[in-house]
């Protein structure tokens, strides 16, 4: 299969430094916005990188909150993700907004959110998402399709709609406490706008690269 012939032409918008908001998380929320409102499905969608051993492995989730210290997404502890954490706290989430030409990198660590503020979530979830995150060991080996739903439909039966599923021990939610931010706004004649910001000091540092 030949790609070598697929090409595009950035041109949505520039990034300067008298651009930007005061911090690279207003930033960060300022182009989260904007693309939040084109209603693109899935707008919250994120990669997340972790290492484990020598080997790192990316996959996407769902970005849940902003905070003023950083950024919350819900996992099964016990996943292969959780594990990863649990041995090395340092995550990657990328971000990419294609029909704004833009992206998002940001790197630092993770500390798991207080068990109450899990609950509280785990409560607004839809009660098929409830039962599924109850009924799965997520990541560990299963016989079959069939051994899964029938997994399934033993909760559905224990927990029927309008009852309380609780909230599996093993899940909860986790919080990204970013160290370095990169925002990449795609120009023209691939001389995209790079500038990253790294936490020095209690002190965020902002510097261009080239693309």
């Amino acid at each position: 299969m030949d790609l070598h012939n697929i090409r595009e032409t950035y041109n949505f918008d520039s990034l300067d430094t008298d651009k930007l908001k005061d911090s690279p998380m207003g930033q960060f929320q300022h182009w989260f916005e904007e693309y939040k409102v084109l209603g693109v499905k899935d707008y919250n969608a994120m990669a997340i990188s972790t290492v484990i051993g020598d080997i790192p492995e990316c996959r996407i989730v769902l970005l849940k909150e902003i905070r003023d210290n950083g950024y919350v997404f819900y996992s099964n502890y016990g996943s292969a993700k959780g594990k990863a954490l649990e041995s090395n706290p340092n995550i990657s989430a990328l971000f990419f907004w294609r029909e704004q030409e833009r992206q998002v990198r940001i790197s630092g660590k993770v500390v798991k959110i207080d068990e109450k503020e899990s609950k509280s979530y785990f409560e607004t979830r839809p009660y098929l998402s409830k039962i599924g995150a109850a009924a799965s060991n997520q990541s560990r080996p299963i016989g079959s399709r069939k051994e899964l739903e029938e997994k399934f439909n033993s909760f559905t039966s224990k927990y029927p709609e309008g009852t309380d599923v609780p909230m599996p021990t093993e899940w909860g939610g986790y919080l990204i406490i970013p160290e370095r931010y990169e925002f990449w706004q795609g120009r023209e004649g691939r001389l995209h706008d790079r500038l990253v910001f790294v936490l020095e000091d209690g002190h965020w540092t902002i510097q261009r690269i080239q693309p």
